[in-house]
């Protein structure tokens, strides 16, 4: 039953990545790749995310369980998750490969958003060694600029007319982000409960579930949601890379902030001891892709050396045990 449940909620999930693929290619020839990928599905898919980091502090009262939700999540989205991404796409994976990755101006601009917010961050957390609901309102106004700047974009690219996009279609994409929306928020959290039953059922070591299956779960919907797109079309990556972008701005940003409100609206003040090996490293890791997306072009090798610097820190965790946190 464990194995059936497990199949049955993959495919619910895949189900819902693919309503949410559909809508972001419509949404993207009419407002930009950016919008539909870095603030719609981003939003859509970072919202599992969110009730866990809720959950984690009202029900059981472990903050850092959320914080390591956080850490974990950008770690693999930025490493596996943007790496195999670009693999797809470059590859036969995807019905229709391109040799090259063409970046717009606009996403090499969100790769300079991700070296600022994940620096601010760090640097909120290294004062005071906390997270404070000051630090929750900084790391807030940060992410509204960035989706006030991302809306001004898409409203000018709605207006320039080069779009065919009827307002029936627009409709039609709208119902599809909603239902996709709805397929994995109420799906997300069952499915990383199932996967963990079923590698305790075949006896995965618990290190092994903590630092690979239980964060590779969590981000089930971006992941899903982004192959299925670039294995639709390799033209499409943009989208798919913006939704990895969204998602790791998301996280570093307004997730952060969430988890200090939630923590002090719980009675228990600032979010203590943020900083740590794992931290530090999603940071460096966080700057590293941004340095990359500012790039005009993302090639295959890319693609590699993104899965590679996964490999090499799973490799490095299993043999120093320190652990990547993740749910």
């Amino acid at each position: 039953m464990v194995l059936i449940e497990f199949a049955l909620l993959l495919l619910v999930i895949t189900a819902g990545g693919a309503l949410l693929s559909e809508g972001a290619e419509k949404t993207a020839e009419k407002f930009g790749v950016n919008f539909a990928g870095s603030i719609l599905l981003a939003l859509v898919t970072t919202m599992p995310e969110y009730l866990f980091v809720i959950f984690a502090v009202t029900k059981h009262d472990a903050p850092e369980v959320g914080l390591g939700s956080v850490i974990g999540a950008c770690t693999l989205l930025i490493t596996l998750g943007y790496g195999s991404v670009i693999l797809f796409a470059t590859s036969r994976l995807s019905r229709n490969p391109v040799s090259v990755i063409e970046l717009s101006p606009h996403t090499r601009i969100d790769g300079f958003f991700l070296i600022f917010a994940s620096l601010a961050a760090l640097v909120l957390a290294i004062i005071g060694d906390d997270l404070t609901v000051v630090d929750g309102i900084i790391l807030t106004i940060i992410f509204v600029l960035y989706v006030v700047e991302h809306a001004r974009v898409a409203y000018r690219t709605a207006g320039n007319g080069a779009s065919t996009v009827t307002r029936r279609e627009l409709w039609k994409a709208a119902g599809f982000f909603v239902a996709g929306g709805i397929v994995i928020l109420l799906a997300a959290d069952p499915f990383v409960g199932s996967m963990i039953e079923v590698a305790h059922m075949f006896h995965v070591s618990p290190i092994a579930i903590a630092i690979i299956l239980s964060p590779i779960a969590s981000e089930m919907p971006e992941k899903i949601t982004a192959f299925l797109t670039v294995i639709r079309d390799g033209k499409l990556a943009e989208i798919s890379i913006a939704n990895f972008i969204g998602s790791q701005a998301n996280h570093n940003t307004l997730l952060l902030a969430v988890l200090t409100f939630v923590y002090a609206a719980d009675g228990h003040g600032a979010v203590k001891h943020v900083v740590s090996l794992p931290f530090v490293v999603m940071v460096t890791l966080t700057v590293i892709g941004g340095v990359n997306l500012r790039r005009r072009r993302l090639t295959r090798a890319t693609g590699w050396f993104f899965v590679l610097m996964y490999v090499v820190i799973i490799f490095a965790a299993f043999n120093t045990g320190t652990r990547l946190p993740g749910h």
